[in-house]
């Protein structure tokens, strides 16, 4: 089955290759699984009206219209469909995102707006037992000015920061950031760094497999797959995606082959692929230190503030309306701080362990730098299976689905055509 992200992988593909492909092509160039390609090419060039073109040696390519992608935007009414939607989901999003925002301030406005009254009705509280008893009277100053202070510190302090250059002071604007979405990226970080990263990985695999003709070791695939190129089995997820075969060599060495990726309708010019995947560690936020310090002050005093008046509450006694009201508020600024210090710890973790995988395919990397005796024959071994690259060249082409097939002569037409011409016939009895 062919998934719709897989689909548009190839018919960016195509696009990228000059529109003539073969399915090593597209392999080659996505990282998708050979057979997939091959089921994805044929459902593009059917619903697009792409052409097979078969050479004489019977390899197949691909050849697409130019601007073949319309095909797929012909209604008008399905292109401002997809728009409308994806405006809306991301406008859905940004408000999802936003909400925390919304809802530590509104927290924290309760909270100060709690507080003061409070504050008035214990005071008047106190005043009015006259001499029954002492003056349950609360000095809030102190708190009243940490309050205010920090509350409006961060909207009035200069947006302009200090940066040196070889130690000539410069005045560096700084650039605006949004507070609402600085609480989001607080809670729950900007998403995963390492995102399409087996997409990635099977790219860097279908790249090398190519840059070395066509036949890899297994200790030339760990730097990517980044299993332990002792093991063998590691190179099955390979042979399974790009159909490739193992082969023995005359020393009992194996090496893998990939024919599949041999055949090209062009010429692919691809970076040179970094020497090992590497993973990027996960970061707590991609928001400045600065930033997100109006979010620190904010969820500080709201946590402070929410079980201040808890621990009031609990001496005094008010409706339960109001109880849960404040119990929610607790519960929430708890959160607020809780969930950023959990995450924290995990991805602390989660790097220790990105750093491990990426310092063990680093050392399989370095290994082929400098190869043991052992490891040298075997590379010098797998240079006799290499294959090189088959371009089906336009004059190679014996049919085509551009033209009626009544209009073509089949390959096996054409060998006949040939025997034919050079055989000698004896007319005479």
């Amino acid at each position: 089955m062919i998934e719709t992200a897989e689909k548009k992988q190839v018919i960016k593909a195509i696009g990228d290759l000059g529109r003539k492909v073969t399915v090593a092509d597209v392999s080659a160039k996505t990282g998708l699984p050979v057979l997939k390609v091959s089921q994805a090419l044929n459902q593009v060039a059917s619903e697009t009206g792409g052409h097979l073109q078969v050479s004489s040696t019977g390899d197949i390519a691909y050849n697409f219209p130019l601007a073949f992608t319309n095909k797929y935007l012909t209604s008008g009414i399905n292109r401002v469909l997809s728009k409308v939607l994806e405006t809306t989901g991301k406008v859905l999003l940004y408000l999802f995102k936003i909400s925390f925002g919304i809802m530590l301030i509104l927290s924290l406005v309760i909270v100060v707006i709690a507080i003061f009254v409070l504050m008035f009705a214990l005071k008047s509280q106190g005043r009015s037992r006259d001499n029954d008893g002492p003056d349950f009277d609360f000095d809030f100053s102190f708190f009243d000015y940490l309050i205010l202070r920090d509350l409006f510190y961060f909207t009035v302090q200069s947006t302009t920061t200090a940066s040196y250059d070889y130690d000539r002071p410069t005045i560096k604007q700084q650039k605006k950031s949004n507070f609402l979405l600085n609480c989001f990226s607080f809670l729950f970080g900007d998403g995963n760094p390492n995102e399409g990263l087996e997409e990635k990985r099977w790219q860097l695999i279908a790249s090398v497999i190519k840059k070395h003709d066509n036949v890899m070791t297994a200790e030339q695939l760990a730097p990517y797959t980044g299993v332990n190129p002792k093991n063998e089995d590691g190179a099955l997820p390979v042979l399974v995606r790009f159909n490739g075969t193992p082969e023995v060599t005359e020393t009992g060495n194996i090496v893998y082959r990939f024919p599949d990726l041999s055949t090209t309708a062009g010429t692919i010019r691809t970076a040179t692929p970094p020497p090992f995947l590497s993973e990027f560690p996960w970061k707590f936020t991609q928001v400045g230190a600065g930033s997100l310090t109006p979010v620190y002050i904010v969820a500080g005093l709201n946590f402070f503030g929410s079980w201040y008046i808890w621990s009031i509450l609990q001496s005094h006694y008010f409706s339960e309306s109001i109880a849960l009201l404040f119990n929610v508020l607790v519960i929430y600024g708890s959160l607020f701080l809780l969930i950023p210090l959990g995450r924290f710890t995990i991805l602390q973790m989660r790097n220790s362990q990105i750093e491990k995988r990426n310092k063990e395919r680093a050392s399989y990397s370095e290994l082929l730098m400098t190869p043991t005796a052992e490891l040298e024959q075997k590379l010098l071994e797998a240079q006799s299976y290499k294959t090189k690259d088959k371009r089906i060249k336009t004059d190679e082409i014996v049919y085509t689905t551009e033209q009626n097939s009544l209009d073509q002569e089949d390959d096996l037409s054409l060998r006949f055509k040939k025997m034919n011409n050079d055989s000698t016939f004896d007319a005479s009895p």
